[in-house]
């Protein structure tokens, strides 16, 4: 009796579409919708792997996304594109570094970011610098 229950709940498992089965960790990247997929485009290869909270962390991101001034969405994109060019290692070692920023006292936080927004200006002037000696004629 056991035998032929088994044979149909194999059966039943192999009709099952593969993009179903992986709905257990979230939606996959093929159930995303092309709005979602466009705006996530950079997340694409890591997608079907990524856990279900962090996934879930990336739609709402995304569901908010066309509210967001060009500036945020430009900022999110470039985040995306970081995060995604990033390897094993290295993210665990990111997460690991907000864990402990997050666990400092509040002055700390204002002076992290403080340091921070003087990082993003001088990348941002270097950016600049780089854009004006390539339009300078030769």
């Amino acid at each position: 009796m056991a035998r032929p229950l088994l044979a149909v709940a194999i059966w039943l498992c192999l009709l099952i579409p593969t993009h179903v089965l992986a709905e257990t960790g979230g939606p996959s990247w093929v159930r995303l919708s092309s709005e979602q997929k466009q705006i996530l485009a950079p997340l694409s290869q890591d997608w079907n792997g990524m856990e279900v909270a962090r996934k879930n962390k990336w739609l709402t991101i995304a569901k908010r996304y066309p509210s967001l001034s060009s500036i945020e969405q430009q900022r999110i994109q470039s985040q995306m594109r970081e995060w995604a060019s990033l390897t094993a290692d290295q993210r665990i070692k990111v997460r690991e570094k907000y864990k402990n920023i997050k666990q400092l006292p509040p002055e700390k936080h204002h002076e992290i970011k403080h340091k921070w927004r003087e990082y993003e200006q001088q990348r941002e002037d270097q950016k600049k610098a780089a854009t004006n000696l390539d339009k300078e004629p030769n």
